[in-house]
C-alpha cells in the first residue's frame, strides 16, 4: 500500500502531531526541562499519544533559525491531539517548558492523497 495515494481504513481518524522546538540555552539539562518532559509525556500517552518518531536536527538545508528537536507523534484522532495541549494539566506545564524552550511549534497534520 502506498502510504501517499491510498487510504488506510485503521489510519482515517488518526490525527499526526508534530512537534518542533528549540532549546534555550542549557535548556536541556535543566531540572524544569526533564520535569516538562516527564508530565508532558504523561499527558500525552493519557490521551492516545504514541510518539512515532524522535529527531535530533543537526542542519538546517533551507533558512531560518536550526530547530533542535523534532517529534512526530500519533494520537487517535484530532480532538484528543487538541486536547493534549490546551487541558489544564499541560498548561500548566507552560512556565517548565519556557525554562527549557526557546521556541515550541506544535503543528497537526493531514494526510495528502495524490
Amino acid at each position: 500500500m502506498n502510504p501517499i495515494t491510498e487510504t488506510n481504513p485503521d489510519r482515517n481518524n488518526k490525527s499526526i502531531v508534530i512537534i518542533e522546538a528549540t532549546f534555550n540555552q542549557n535548556g536541556m539539562h535543566t531540572p524544569e526541562f526533564k520535569e516538562y518532559s516527564r508530565r508532558s509525556n504523561a499527558n500525552g500517552e493519557a490521551h492516545g499519544g504514541v510518539v512515532l518518531a524522535k529527531y535530533q536536527i543537526t542542519e538546517n538545508l533551507g533558512d531560518g533559525e536550526l530547530p533542535h528537536l523534532l517529534l512526530v507523534i500519533e494520537y487517535p484522532d484530532k480532538e484528543s491531539a487538541r486536547e493534549t495541549f490546551s487541558n489544564a494539566q499541560y498548561l500548566s506545564l507552560l512556565p517548565l517548558r519556557e525554562v527549557a524552550f526557546k521556541q515550541v511549534n506544535i503543528y497537526t497534520t493531514n494526510s495528502l492523497l495524490v
